[in-house]
C-alpha cells in the first residue's frame, strides 16, 4: 500500500508532465510560425527578417531543455540497461536506483549552473531581439529542477517497491 500522501503527488507528477508536453507542444507551434513568417517574407517580400533566426533558435533551446525533463518522465531517454539486465535482482535494484539518483545529481547541476548562467545574463541582451537573456537562460535551472523532482520521485518508487522501474504501455511507472 502506498504511502499516505502518494496518489496525490502520483496527480502532481501527470500534471507537471501534462503541463510541460503542452509547453512544448506550443513552442513547436511557436516555432513553426517564426520559421514560416520568415520563409513567406524572404521569398514572398523579398524582405529578411532580423529577429526570426535569433527567436527559433532560442524557442528551440527551451524545446529541448523542457523535453529534458519531459522524457525522462516518460520514459523516452535512450537507456543501456546490458548490465541491469545481467545482474542479479537486488544489485541489478540497487544499480538502477544509483543510475536514477545519478539523473537528479545532473538536475541539480543544471538547477545551480543556470542560476549562475541567469545572473550571467541579467547584463546581457540578445543581438536582433533585445530581449534579456536571463529569459533564454531561465529554462536552464526550471528544466533542471523538474528533472531533479521526477529523478526523485523515481528514486523514491524504485526504494518503496523494492523494484527497478518498470514501464506500462503509456510509459510511466
Amino acid at each position: 500500500m502506498p504511502p499516505e500522501g502518494e496518489p496525490s503527488l502520483d496527480k502532481l507528477d501527470r500534471l507537471i508532465h501534462i503541463i510541460l508536453l503542452w509547453a512544448i507542444g506550443a513552442l513547436i507551434f511557436a516555432m513553426m510560425g517564426v520559421t514560416f513568417t520568415q520563409v513567406i517574407a524572404r521569398y514572398a517580400l523579398a524582405n529578411s527578417l532580423s529577429w526570426s533566426e535569433e527567436l527559433g533558435r532560442y524557442i528551440f533551446v527551451w524545446i529541448t531543455f523542457l523535453g529534458m525533463a519531459a522524457a525522462f518522465q516518460s520514459k523516452a531517454h535512450i537507456a543501456l540497461d546490458f548490465l541491469v539486465s545481467l545482474l542479479p535482482s537486488k544489485p541489478s535494484h540497487a544499480l538502477s536506483i544509483l543510475n536514477t539518483l545519478l539523473v537528479a545529481v545532473v538536475g541539480l547541476a543544471l538547477v545551480v549552473g543556470g542560476i549562475s548562467l541567469m545572473k550571467f545574463g541579467m547584463n546581457q541582451r540578445s543581438a536582433a531581439l533585445g530581449i534579456p537573456m536571463y529569459w533564454v537562460y531561465v529554462v536552464i535551472p526550471f528544466s533542471g529542477a523538474m528533472l531533479l523532482y521526477f529523478a526523485l520521485r523515481a528514486s523514491w518508487k524504485q526504494i518503496i517497491s523494492g523494484r527497478q522501474m518498470t514501464f506500462d504501455e503509456k510509459g510511466a511507472l
